[in-house]
């Protein structure tokens, strides 16, 4: 008997079983946007920060503030829910962390993903060489991976300390 007619003999019930464990792309979607719609709840009212490059009327200044008892954005006499937010949600997290709030670290700290703030080489290579910092603090203050860092570093040319350089630095730094 041949594995195909195995599984089709396997019973119904133990296929709906497999089935339900999976989430629906529009059940993840909806988790993600009541996060996101949390953390924007948690900022304090009158906070502010600033849109660019994003068009459709979003560009600006929006402040938080309470209208009828809802937490809702203004700009220039528009006014906007949380939600309407979630599909510039990259550009948003941007913008706060700009003003000195670290979502990253606050919202996501045990998740290393790709890096959305900007990372130009002259401050790259300032926090390598300069500040003598390692691969992994750069990438714990950008909220991503070491192999993230080291992808950037190769991008833009720069060369990375020998193996015997990175364990001096860091003894010189009371890491070891």
């Amino acid at each position: 008997m041949s594995k195909i007619e195995k599984a089709s003999k396997a019973p119904a019930h133990s296929k709906k079983l497999i089935r339900s464990k999976r989430r629906s792309p529009s059940t993840k979607t909806r988790e993600n946007l009541v996060k996101f719609c949390g953390i924007l709840y948690d900022l304090p009212i009158n906070f502010r920060f600033r849109l660019t490059n994003v068009g459709r009327g979003f560009d600006g200044y929006w402040t938080k503030t309470v209208l009828d008892g809802e937490t809702v954005w203004k700009k220039d006499g528009k006014i906007l829910f949380s939600s309407s937010f979630f599909l510039l949600r990259k550009k948003v997290f941007e913008a706060i962390e700009k003003k000195g709030w670290p979502l990253q670290q606050l919202y996501f700290p045990g998740k290393r993903r790709r890096i959305y703030l900007p990372l130009t080489k002259k401050k790259l290579s300032k926090l390598y060489y300069e500040q003598k910092k390692s691969l992994r603090d750069i990438a714990r203050k950008y909220g991503c991976s070491r192999q993230n860092i080291m992808a950037r570093m190769r991008k833009y040319g720069l060369k990375r300390r020998t193996p015997s350089e990175a364990r001096i630095e860091a003894i010189k730094q009371g890491k070891c």
